[in-house]
């Protein structure tokens, strides 16, 4: 699949429908841009978590007073 999309003021692109559709994408994600070794754009979608959904997808080093972190998190204090 092959889709032109135009680069407007202030540098900003659409997505194109097709490709929002095959990857379920929608305002929670972001474009993650890099320039690979043989000079070529690569992008990948990364989907932003909460503190909710991250819960019991990644373990610690150190034991985790959940509690107070989720305090932390939600008063932005990290």
């Amino acid at each position: 699949m092959v889709s032109i999309t135009k680069i407007y003021d202030k540098f900003q692109t659409v997505i194109p429908l097709e490709i929002r559709n095959e990857f379920n994408l929608d305002k929670s994600y972001k474009v993650e841009w890099r320039i690979n070794d043989n000079g070529k754009v690569e992008l990948d979608f990364i989907k932003d978590l909460t503190l909710d959904e991250m819960i019991g997808k990644y373990s610690a080093v150190e034991d985790i007073d959940s509690v107070k972190l989720k305090h932390e998190f939600k008063n932005n204090r990290f």
